[in-house]
């Protein structure tokens, strides 16, 4: 629990603005004017330490902090649980992303590197890797410019299509064989494809040291951390409206198990680089 408690205590310092964060156990509880709130076994509490007095109210912080423990109780309630176990190490961590997709309410939940084509774990477990799903994003922006649903043309019959676009459905075809979706699978597949173009676009893009990126467009929603230096863990959503602070404290509670999961994936030479970044797209509305 240590882990989690200690990554517990770098959010809430982040998304309170805070110049420090502590847990506490016993003692008398601080006085009015400290922020701080119980947690769920209520003999432990955290303490949010500002250096200066903060713009926002005391309440408006108390309700924010209070919300994000509530998004974190089961981390502090019990310690971590694997997912069922597996021999096979993919399928273990796809496994593991399936039960974090599922905690949030996500539609898919993905681990990539910073530069690789490789799609290490995938909780829709399709077969498809980075550059498949650039060339699918494209397939997407394509087949929305030309006002085709592109989730109905994969799963049936094609109709007739401009020269472009039929090339680049046949190429998603392709990249797919082995694995049937059906229109609301594909509908799905086509969230991540466009979520994956959006967020390596970020990484690229960015000068800096991200740890994190977030993206709420009406159409797609995606919270992404990094961990273990080169790999982001992915959650992509119907739409934006999700909130942060639940998904990432999850995730945060998710993040030593899927890491220890990845270490154990067997080594892969997946190359350089690959595929062109896009634009993120909206989705038809399902």
């Amino acid at each position: 629990m240590s882990d989690d408690v200690h990554r517990l205590l770098e959010l809430v310092q982040r998304e309170l603005g805070a110049d420090d964060a502590r847990l506490e156990l016993g003692g008398r509880e601080p006085e009015s004017d400290v922020l701080w709130s119980p947690l769920p076994d209520q003999e432990h509490r955290i303490v949010v330490i500002y250096d200066e007095a903060p713009d926002a109210p005391l309440d408006a912080l108390r309700s924010r902090l209070e919300l994000l423990l509530r998004g974190f109780s089961f981390t502090i309630e019990r310690p971590s649980t694997p997912p069922r176990p597996s021999h096979e190490p993919r399928r273990a961590l796809d496994d593991a992303l399936d039960v974090l997709a599922t905690q949030t309410g996500a539609v898919a939940a993905l681990v990539i590197d910073e530069s690789s084509p490789m799609i290490w774990g995938h909780s829709l477990r399709g077969p498809e890797n980075v550059d498949d799903a650039m060339r699918a994003a494209e397939a997407l922006a394509l087949a929305d410019a030309a006002g085709v649903d592109l989730a109905a043309e994969l799963c049936g019959e094609p109709s007739e299509l401009p020269e472009d676009l039929a090339r680049a459905l046949l190429d998603v075809r392709e990249a797919a064989t082995g694995r049937e979706r059906d229109e609301r699978e594909w509908r799905d597949a086509l969230r991540c494809f466009a979520s994956l173009g959006a967020v390596r676009a970020l990484i690229d893009n960015d000068q800096g040291e991200p740890t994190r990126f977030a993206i709420h467009d009406p159409d797609l929603g995606v919270l992404t951390r990094n961990f273990a230096s080169i790999y982001w863990l992915m959650l992509v959503f119907d739409d934006g409206q999700f909130s942060e602070l639940h998904v990432e404290a999850a995730m945060i509670h998710a993040s030593g198990w899927i890491e220890r999961l990845v270490e154990r994936l067997p080594p892969v030479d997946p190359g350089g680089k690959g595929g062109r970044v896009v634009s993120l797209r909206r989705l038809r509305p399902v």
